[in-house]
């Protein structure tokens, strides 16, 4: 009876050392659902101001991917191969996706300069649109000054200058001041589609790049993520 115990002890220990739970999955159901357990108004976001509301919901340290996994399906994007932006895209299998909903259009990338980014920008009208970027992991809570301060290239300019012109600051709604320019729309000719996207996100190897799998499952594996024309 003894040698059962010691046996039984053993066993329960080797359990706990390999972070294994009596369900018999790894222990890491909780931080996973809080990436989705959101409401579908939450997840839906169609202005900067509710993306920063989503993001301040969500658990901390942030990631893109738990980001992404809370956006509610289906997701309308537009993908291109296109190397002229501040978020470049690699080739056609790591390109630069945008997320359209309304007026908001949010960007990300599997790889390269621009993979720990998310910009977004929210249309003023047919020419000029909010403009704003994140860098992740997100630790803290995020504000207006945090969303200028990351783009400002001096006090009066930020990043974007460079190929959106007619850059000013402007009210964003509760939020506070953002940076608003021109729109420089996306080449449809670099469109990367979504049935080849969505193949790539069934066969990444999460072991060799698990943020890019990250990225293109959370987008076109539970996104169910459609392709749609960028705004106006």
């Amino acid at each position: 009876m003894l040698k059962r115990y010691f046996q039984f002890t053993l066993v329960l220990g080797l359990f706990g050392l390999m972070g294994i739970s009596c369900s018999g999955g790894k222990d890491e159901t909780a931080s996973s659902s809080s990436c989705t357990d959101v409401t579908e108004t939450l997840g839906s976001p169609k202005t900067i101001e509710e993306t920063v509301a989503l993001i301040n919901a969500l658990p901390r340290p942030l990631s893109l991917g738990c980001f992404l996994n809370s956006l509610k399906a289906p997701l309308k994007v537009m993908a291109v191969n296109s190397s002229g932006s501040a978020q470049p895209a690699v080739d056609n299998a790591n390109p630069r996706i945008f997320i359209i909903r309304n007026n908001l259009v949010l960007s990300v990338a599997t790889a390269g300069a621009g993979k720990s980014l998310l910009e977004f920008g929210e249309f003023i009208s047919g020419n000029e649109s909010f403009k704003g970027e994140l860098a992740f992991p997100i630790e803290g809570t995020v504000t207006a000054d945090q969303i200028i301060s990351q783009m400002a290239q001096t006090s009066t300019s930020s990043t974007c200058a460079t190929c959106h012109g007619a850059e000013r600051k402007l009210q964003h709604g509760n939020l506070g001041a953002l940076w608003a320019s021109n729109v420089v729309r996306p080449n449809t000719a670099q469109r990367v589609v979504y049935p080849y996207l969505r193949a790539q996100a069934s066969s990444c190897n999460a072991e060799l790049t698990p943020h890019r799998c990250d990225i293109l499952k959370a987008i076109y594996t539970k996104g169910q993520a459609e392709d749609v024309d960028f705004p106006y």
